[in-house]
């Protein structure tokens, strides 16, 4: 009985140090994300003002209007796209950071990781705007090396897009890989190695079947990052590509039409959501398979 008493109080306790954290979410998070959804359901009138009625009209619009379809293609596959080039890139990177002997160098190596993060996602993009303008720095390059005869039209593109995408995230692939990696004991390798497998067969069978749920992890980071992102294509791609985020700033900020904004967002939140929640069913099923 006494016991029962103890461990209720414990529990009391860890729900009171909990409750500033609930509040601060409840207040800052769920209430604005059911405010958000109840004004996508609302009618406007002819002037864009704010109806005390409800409809689905908003919803009818984004998923029956061709280019709004073409837009939710456009940033899923950017995306996607963002998610599959940081997860190659950052394999071998956290390869090298975790089988990095010396200390001193693998600290290094992290920091040469973190650093872009401490910067500001503004002041990045910036430099990517001058280095890929036509009168930047990689066309310099190229036009001093005689590879091209002419600038290159890089900046205000997609391409420009996917480029600055991944050097913004490539950190948030590697780290979640990278730490999958240190988890692995270096006995299995052996053994495997010891077994008559060669270092190939020990990487396809050892090595990266346990490593996936970090390559797992790192891809919905990445992707949920890439599906939300304003500012980089805004400032690299210009405010006419075909990108949800792009279109809700559009709607919200020029249009001020806040209802079908709230719309596009919700539909946002709603495709990244799926996409996430279908990442981490995969990566339990793995889990399981290898626990099996």
């Amino acid at each position: 009985m006494a016991r029962t008493t103890a461990v209720r109080r414990t529990n009391s306790f860890y729900w009171l140090l909990l409750t500033p954290a609930l509040l601060f979410l409840t207040a800052f998070l769920v209430a604005p994300f059911i405010m958000l959804i109840a004004l996508s359901f609302r009618e406007v009138d002819s002037l864009l003002n704010v109806l005390p009625t409800y409809t689905l009209n908003q919803y009818i619009q984004v998923f029956t209007t061709g280019a709004y379809m073409t837009t939710i293609r456009s940033t899923l596959g950017v995306a996607l796209l963002t998610t599959v080039i940081c997860i190659v890139l950052a394999y071998p990177a956290a390869y090298l950071l975790v089988r990095t002997e010396k200390p001193g160098i693998r600290t290094f190596f992290y920091i040469l990781l973190i650093s872009p993060l401490l910067t500001s996602v503004v002041i990045r993009t910036f430099a990517w705007i001058v280095i890929l303008a036509q009168n930047g720095l990689l066309n310099a390059v190229l036009l001093k090396l005689h590879l091209i005869d002419q600038p290159l039209s890089l900046l205000w593109s997609m391409k420009a897009v996917i480029i600055a995408y991944v050097q913004v995230m490539l950190p948030f692939a590697v780290l979640p890989i990278a730490t999958s990696m240190g988890d692995i004991q270096p006995k299995l390798r052996q053994a495997s190695m010891s077994l008559g497998a060669g270092r190939i067969r020990t990487f396809f069978r050892v090595t990266l079947p346990l490593t996936l749920p970090g390559m797992l992890s790192g891809a919905a980071i990445v992707f949920s990052l890439a599906a939300g992102s304003y500012i980089t294509p805004l400032l690299v791609g210009g405010r006419l590509q075909p990108l949800l985020p792009l279109a809700i700033y559009q709607q919200a900020v020029q249009v001020f039409n806040m209802p079908f904004a709230a719309a596009l967002s919700v539909t946002l939140l709603l495709l990244v959501g799926i996409v996430v929640a279908l990442i981490g069913w995969i990566s339990k099923r793995w889990e399981a398979r290898l626990h099996d």
